[in-house]
């Protein structure tokens, strides 16, 4: 049961990397991504909290892997690990991936401290 769980969650994060190499070309984005990697919670006024890895992160949004359906119509609440949470709203999903925007950005400070805290596991391996 175990194994079954680790190779799901395996084929999940190939699945994740692969759409974000394809969402990285020709990207119109204003601000710049970085791959992380970062267990964090999300909330969905109205349903409870789900569990969710942070993919990517820049100052103005994040996309995420989450095995939950969301709605989309209400605002999301992201809990990061020692931070409070940021409102955000979902722009897209494509499978298991969110796209996500903060209604407030990042303050740069910030976001450095979480991308250099928070590296992606693909850069380090």
């Amino acid at each position: 049961m175990l194994a079954t769980g680790i190779l799901t969650i395996m084929k999940n994060r190939m699945e994740s990397r692969a759409i974000n190499k394809a969402l990285k070309r020709d990207d119109p984005r204003a601000s710049l991504r970085t791959d992380v990697e970062i267990g964090a919670v999300i909330r969905e006024p109205g349903l409870g909290s789900v569990d969710i890895t942070i993919l990517d992160l820049s100052i103005t949004g994040f996309r995420m892997l989450c095995l939950t359906r969301l709605t989309g119509e209400k605002p999301v609440f992201l809990k990061l690990p020692s931070f409070s949470a940021l409102e955000s709203k979902i722009c897209w999903h494509a499978g298991d991936c969110f796209g996500c925007e903060f209604l407030q950005s990042l303050h740069p400070a910030v976001y450095n401290h979480i991308i250099a805290k928070y590296p992606s596991l693909e850069m380090t391996g």
